[in-house]
């Protein structure tokens, strides 16, 4: 698909990040936009955007982990837009908790948004794609979709899962015109962790939501436009695997050296890291049971 000037881009997850970067790029590009978000505000000031830019753009405030929801959302981009030439599946979510502290229903929500998501985006707009002479898919998984990481076994499970799914997909779909891309994104200057669920680090201390999303955004180089630019190029080359940020190739290249112990060399990496930079009077272990014990400060509430 080298040319995407008057192609209907859908995207999810459009109301901020990289999906309202891939909307601004895509009008930039001449295409026409199909773009949801369960943030009408955040979705209301997208297009606001790139209808200055002179796109043809339709709205709707939908939930990706509502089946229904995507498939009405689906018909609706039929009736506006004369259907989809490339979907991509962008909405995601954070979660952070140890493994028998974590609450079933965070798990829940976030492999709901996270995974049921994406699949809910390409089996609603399958039929439509495949009436179309060239079609994209392009699913966004992440580096930790590579490698198993402590303290984000929600996270990367849902990830992993993105990568399966997707890499299932396009053997499906293999002979004809739809292509299928898995987008590995490192650390991304976005909401993400702003507006996640944070609750302890791969140690098992509690954090502080609004500190760790504050040294996330300072930490993180990439910017939305950044990586809505290499997303785009990757879409027109009709790439496979896309991956994005020097971490992003560290940790695929770490993978494939080391396929059987990445996720414990980065583990320690991790362990040791907050361990030497957290000041000992902060610290509050968490057991199983996700309670804090001992005297010290205790958790923040979830």
């Amino acid at each position: 698909m080298r040319n995407l000037a008057n192609k209907t881009l859908v995207i999810t997850g459009a109301s901020s990040g990289i999906g309202r970067a891939l909307a601004m790029a895509g009008a930039r590009h001449g295409a026409n936009l199909a773009l949801c978000d369960v943030d009408v505000l955040g979705l209301a000031a997208t297009k606001a955007e790139v209808e200055r830019l002179g796109a043809r753009v339709f709205t709707a405030q939908v939930n990706v982990s509502d089946a229904r929801a995507m498939r009405v959302f689906a018909a609706d981009v039929v009736s506006h837009l004369g259907g989809a030439d490339v979907v991509i599946n962008n909405a995601g979510v954070s979660l952070s908790d140890l493994v028998g502290a974590m609450k079933i229903e965070d798990f829940e929500w976030l492999f709901s948004i996270n995974f049921w998501g994406v699949v809910h985006g390409c089996e609603a707009f399958l039929p439509q794609l495949r009436q179309r002479s060239s079609a994209q898919i392009v699913n966004i998984s992440s580096v930790f979709g590579l490698i198993g990481i402590p303290g984000q076994s929600a996270y990367c499970a849902s990830k992993f899962a993105v990568r399966g799914y997707s890499e299932s997909l396009r053997a499906e779909l293999m002979g004809s015109k739809i292509g299928v891309t898995v987008v590995h994104p490192g650390g991304v200057k976005t909401n993400i962790v702003r507006n996640g669920r944070h609750y302890s680090d791969a140690t098992g201390v509690r954090v502080d939501p609004a500190v760790l999303a504050h040294e996330f955004e300072n930490l993180v180089q990439v910017t939305p436009e950044r990586a809505a630019a290499i997303i785009l190029k990757a879409i027109r080359r009709r790439q496979r695997r896309v991956l994005i940020g020097a971490e992003a190739y560290f940790f695929d290249a770490l993978q494939r050296l080391l396929p059987a112990s990445a996720g414990q060399i980065l583990g320690g990496l991790m362990t040791r890291l907050l361990k030497f930079s957290r000041p000992h009077s902060d610290a509050v272990e968490i057991p199983a049971d996700g309670a804090a014990s001992g005297n010290k400060k205790p958790p923040l509430a979830g």
